[in-house]
């Protein structure tokens, strides 16, 4: 008689995490609807990139050398890259991480602090990834208090247990598009326990204005516990390359460096992100675009009297009169991929990632109907 895996202990305890749900891959909704034009918002991805630079860099690496080909094995701990990123960033080079995306790093986290149990400090309307990330490893989750339209700061600290490992924070907030201000960061990475690891997941930041934006980085030498993350996927636009990277203490680092998988990074991603890294004017170029499309946005939906939250990164979050999980459907017919936030416990929000103007006129074209007068 075969007895179910799920009444083995570990197993049983993962039956209990929630799958992650990535946006619609266009391929997929070309299958299933048979459409030939599909636009993809769904994601956050940049549709201005990769650069021709970053392309031909991918290209020489393709093409093989005496050092390099995809019959080699990468650089096993990212060296030049994390070099390079070292440099920009102002830290030394044994503070600098890599991870497949930076939500390997937030699992790298988690598998290191919750060897012996504990839990995490996560806000409400958070990326869903922090969740899984704690309960797979072994941890349980401590949902602060938090809106669409508010982080809250103070009861982060509130909600901290005896137990406490972590703490995980979106800034800006991946969907609510939210951030807090210099001060909120300040009392967190001050207010903590010394024994916390606060976790600050910066994967929009780069789409801030740079003289505005409160860089939780400016805290790593007053905190050893403070992780601070950043990815290749979003304003570099490297998301199929899959590479992030994070900045801590030697010491952090070198936890890190225990749990991380040799290989971690492949070597086209390595390559991609040395170039991506150096290149300002491509930042601020797609910044610069990102505020265009924002605009562009909040002035179509006033027009279709729709509420929007959040004011960062290269997306907005937009509630409707009716379900999202309808108004989803309704849009994937019309050939326009966006994300319902249902699971993320806004059942009657969708994401909105900014695409180039056309694309964003062909959302409108199609979601303007469905929402006059019943946002």
């Amino acid at each position: 008689m075969r007895s179910s895996l799920s009444s083995a202990p570990g197993f049983g305890r993962l039956s209990g995490v929630p799958l992650y749900v990535p946006g619609k891959p266009i391929q997929e909704v070309q299958r299933e609807l048979g459409l030939t034009r599909i636009i993809k918002l769904a994601s956050n991805e940049n549709p201005w990139g990769p650069t021709e630079a970053v392309k031909a860099r991918v290209a020489s690496v393709i093409s093989g050398s005496e050092f390099e080909g995809l019959g080699l094995y990468p650089v096993s701990d990212g060296y030049y890259l994390r070099k390079r990123i070292a440099e920009r960033k102002g830290v030394a080079l044994d503070r600098v991480v890599l991870g497949n995306g930076s939500s390997e790093i937030l699992e790298m986290v988690a598998k290191a602090a919750f060897l012996d149990g504990g839990s995490a400090v996560i806000p409400r309307h958070s990326f869903a990834i922090y969740g899984i990330a704690a309960q797979t490893a072994g941890g349980r989750v401590i949902e602060s208090r938090a809106s669409a339209t508010e982080l809250d700061a103070d009861d982060i600290l509130r909600s901290v247990a005896e137990d406490t490992r972590l703490v995980y924070l979106g800034h800006p907030n991946n969907p609510t598009g939210i951030r807090l201000e210099r001060a909120a960061i300040e009392r967190l990475a001050r207010g903590l326990r010394e024994d916390i690891v606060l976790v600050v997941d910066q994967a929009y930041a780069e789409y801030e204005d740079p003289a505005n934006y409160p860089d939780a980085a400016a805290y790593l030498d007053e905190r050893p516990n403070l992780l601070v993350l950043h990815t290749f996927s979003k304003i570099h636009s490297l998301a199929s390359l899959r590479i992030g990277y994070g900045l801590g203490s030697k010491e952090l680092m070198g936890f890190l460096e225990r749990v991380r998988s040799p290989f971690n990074t492949n070597h086209l991603a390595q390559a991609a992100a040395e170039v991506a890294v150096q290149d300002l004017a491509f930042e601020a170029f797609s910044r610069q675009k990102n505020t265009e499309a924002r605009t562009a946005f909040v002035q179509e939906a006033a027009r279709h009297r729709c509420q929007l939250t959040g004011a960062c990164g290269n997306f907005m979050l937009l509630e409707s009169a009716f379900p999202a999980a309808e108004l989803f459907k309704e849009l994937l017919q019309r050939g326009v991929i966006v994300r319902p936030m249902q699971g993320y416990g806004l059942p009657n929000h969708i994401r909105v990632s900014f695409g180039k103007p056309d694309e964003m006129q062909a959302f409108w074209n199609a979601a303007g109907p469905l929402l006059d007068g019943g946002c």
